[in-house]
């Protein structure tokens, strides 16, 4: 489940796959928590709650999503967060099953806040909350 998880928080904890991407996904989380205002107990917050509890939250992974085209024009792109995928997965063990597995969760969140029209802010709420589900979605499938 971690790894479906990644796809939805990947670039916020660093859990990359190598040293590039991780300096990458540091540099983004820099730039976006300075953007959005936030503390260093927002981002302890969000780690620890799993979600975006707070307007500050929300926009630094508006941010996030935005700067990794997960998030393009306020809306989700399916095609940006299977780009994330592929650089996430690149090389890993089972990364063509994983890759699958992603993009039924991309499929799946591209259908159900696909069509919603809203802020960033509150569209990165979507994202997230529809990628965690469906990440424990498919994991308990998978089990």
């Amino acid at each position: 489940m971690k790894v479906l998880v990644l796809l939805a928080v990947s670039l916020l904890v660093c859990v990359l796959a190598d040293d590039a991407a991780r300096e990458k996904a540091r540099e983004i989380k820099r730039q976006c928590k300075e953007e959005a205002g936030a503390t260093d107990d927002d981002v302890k917050s969000l780690k620890e709650k799993d979600q975006l509890s707070s307007p500050v939250t929300k926009k630094m992974m508006a941010c996030v999503f935005s700067k990794n085209k997960i998030m393009q024009n306020n809306k989700f792109s399916k095609e940006g967060s299977m780009q994330v995928a592929r650089e996430l997965m690149s090389g890993r063990p089972d990364s063509e099953t994983k890759l699958k597995i992603a993009e039924q969760i991309a499929d799946n969140c591209a259908k159900e806040i696909g069509g919603i029209d809203t802020t960033g802010d509150e569209m990165a709420k979507l994202i997230f909350d529809c990628l965690k589900k469906q990440a424990r979605d498919v994991s308990i499938l998978a089990q």
